[in-house]
Order: structure tokens, then sequence, then C-alpha cells
């Protein structure tokens, strides 16, 4: 190590700390990545919405949305939603290439990013690095859903659901859609199919890979794709546990990214609020007033995000994932629907608290009719179970 001390250490090259070090100008910032290049290992699905993609485009470049898609279709064991938009809703984003322009924007800052160099935490003040201890005034941890510094300073074990994704080529899929599956195989999440041209990325998430890997399999077949026209398989995780109360520790340390998570809770996305917080972090940072981003971390995504998480927690418990998507075509029925929803998932929920009286009663009555159908499949199943218990004893 060449040097003990530096301004800004950020720990993690993905998008979380590279935007915020791309935002520093007044300051020195070193970034410690343990992978080789930006961009590895491929991980995220990459789809956006409306409000996300913008940010996107105006922080790196509008090439790096290389697909749109107008259309969502979601596919449940009882029910088939099928919207069209106007307008796009969807975007997909090159993660490559996002991190590619973020890495080059922050080298050209004359900072630095120093690659296969995995970093730990030593003590509130001091990251242990390949070459020495390095001391900072600034921490900013970045190093994703299995975050060691928020496991060692924290005290948190990580929870996450493990994605696994694979690349094909296909035919006879419509490039504008979007297909969302629900599955009782993997009750706690859904998978997807994003059309790229003549290729698609098929995935799904769980909390176990076995289950996982089996939807995958099902929704490979439903595609009718050859195990031949599969290219790529790379999974990912996206984090469960809950997001810290308090981002800042000790005035001189502040989580960030999937170390927080700061990801929305349904679909697990994390990038809509790397964007909206990274320039807060970065300007606060350069001012010295860390500790003021507690505040502002709370107003823009913990209390949204919080309501957020309760629901989708109780619609895990009840094993009725698919539930929101009766929600959203009510809405869309009725007009009320917009691009910045599913971006900021909490307005759907709001917004069906204030639809008129009588379609409330009627959606409500809908939903708890479902809930009382999986409800009696859950205690039929649990007595069938029993009696083939009984029958081997």
């Amino acid at each position: 190590m060449e040097r003990s001390s530096v301004d800004v250490v950020v720990v993690g090259a993905g998008p979380a700390g590279l935007l915020v070090t791309s935002r520093i100008k007044s300051l020195e910032v070193i970034v410690f990545e343990e992978h080789s290049k930006v961009g590895l290992p491929k991980h995220c699905a990459g789809i956006v919405g409306y409000e996300t993609a913008i940010m996107i485009e105006r922080e790196t470049s509008p090439k790096v949305i290389d697909h749109r898609y107008n259309r969502l279709v979601f596919i449940a064991p009882n029910c088939r939603v099928d919207l069209v938009f106007k307008r796009d809703i969807a975007f997909h984003v090159n993660r490559p290439l996002l991190e590619e322009i973020m890495a080059l924007k922050v080298e050209s800052l004359g900072h630095k990013i120093v690659f296969n160099n995995k970093a730990y935490p030593y003590s509130l003040k001091r990251v242990l690095v390949s070459g020495g201890l390095l001391e900072y005034k600034y921490l900013v941890v970045a190093d994703g859903a299995r975050s060691v510094f928020r496991e060692r300073l924290i005290g948190d074990k990580p929870k996450y659901l493990v994605g696994l994704q694979i690349c094909a080529k296909v035919r006879n899929l419509d490039e504008k859609t979007l297909y969302v599956f629900y599955n009782n195989l993997v009750p706690e999440f859904f998978a997807w199919i994003i059309p790229l041209g003549d290729e698609a990325l098929i995935g799904v998430a769980s909390l176990e890979s076995s289950r996982a890997y089996r939807v995958l399999q099902y929704t490979q077949k439903y595609l009718d794709i050859p195990v031949a026209s599969v290219y790529e398989k790379f999974g990912g995780l996206i984090p469960l546990y809950n997001p810290l109360r308090n981002p800042v520790l000790g005035d001189c340390v502040v989580f960030h990214g999937d170390s927080v998570p700061l990801t929305k809770p349904y679909t697990g996305g994390g990038l809509h609020y790397i964007f909206k917080l990274s320039p807060v972090l970065a300007r606060l940072l350069e001012e010295n007033r860390l500790r003021d981003y507690s505040a502002l971390y709370k107003r823009i995504f913990y209390f949204k995000n919080s309501l957020e998480r309760v629901l989708v927690n109780y619609l895990r418990r009840l094993n009725a994932y698919y539930l929101p998507t009766k929600i959203v075509n009510w809405l869309y029925s009725l007009g009320l629907l917009q691009e910045g929803d599913f971006d900021n998932q909490y307005r759907i929920f709001l917004k069906s608290l204030g639809v008129t009286p009588v379609l409330t009663v009627f959606a409500f009555l809908d939903i708890f009719k479902t809930l009382h159908n999986v409800f009696n499949e859950s205690i039929n199943s649990s007595r069938y179970l029993a009696r083939d218990v009984n029958s081997n004893i």
C-alpha cells in the first residue's frame, strides 16, 4: 500500500459505488472492487421503470437503455392479466455498458478503482485491503447483498433470494412484451421472460435454488426453447433483510445500494433508489454533512419502502404473491395507472384505497375470494398430507 489515508473509501464498483464516486469532485476517492473488471459477475435482469430510465440516460448515455416495452403480461395459476400501454412502460438496461460508462467517468475525475482487491472492515476508521490498512474520512459501503461490512459492523446476517437466469435464442416472441409468471413452486417471488431481439432472458428467484431451477425448466418448456438454444447461464442475489433504519454509522460510515438494501420489496430492483440517493449522498460527503443524510434517506426511501415491505411480507405469508396483479388490472381499466407507478410501487396501494367505494368493495371481495380459495387449498393439502402420513404409520 503506497499510502495510509484517503478522503473517501468506496467498497464495491457496482452502480451504487460508481455513481456516488462519479459525483464527487472535491474529495479524493479510492474504490476497491474484488473482481477483475466492472460488470462482473453478471446477475441483474436489468428491467427498470420510466423514471429510472430517464435518470440513467441523464447520468450515463441513452445507449444504455437497449430495449423498451409497452406491454406487460402477468400469468398466474388462476388468472392472466394483459396490459398494453400507449407509451413504453418498462426498459431494459445494458448493465455492463452502464458500469463501464460510470467507471470511465470515475477515472476521468482522477479517482482510482483498484480491481482484484477485496476490502474488509478493520475498525470504524480503517479498512483492511491487500497491502495493509487504509484510513479514511468517509467510508461508503456498497459491497452488495452479501455485505461483509453490514454483517461485521451491524451484526446482520445476509438473507436473500437466489436468482437464476438463462439467455437463449428464441422465435415468435413479441419484442415489446414483458412476461411475468407466478408458480406455486416459488410462492415467494416470480419468474420472468425478457425479450431482447432474437434472444430472451429467462429467469426466476426463490429461497431455494433447486425450486428455482425447476421453475426455470418449466418456463423454458413453455416457450418451447430447445436446450441447444441456451448459450449462457448466470445467477445473482436479491436481498431480503430489512433496510437499515439509519444507514449512517459513527458519522463516517454510510451503507449504500444492496448493503442497505435500497431495493423495491416486490420486484427486487435496486437501481431506482441508487440513482435517486447517490447524488444526494455525494453532495453531503463533499459538504462534510454526512449526518444529514439520514433524514433525507428516510424521507426519500425508508418510509415508502417500509410500507411496501409490510405488504409484500403479508403476501408471502399468504402464499399469494400474484394478488397485486389484480389491483394493477383494476387501476389500468380505470385509467389510473401511470408510468411512474412501477418505480414507486407504494402508489399502487394508495391508489387502490382511493378508488370509488363500490369498486373498492368488489375489488376486495375478489381478493378475499382468492384468499379464501388459497386458504381452502392449504387446508385440503394439509388433510391430504395427514391421510398420507397416517396411511404409512
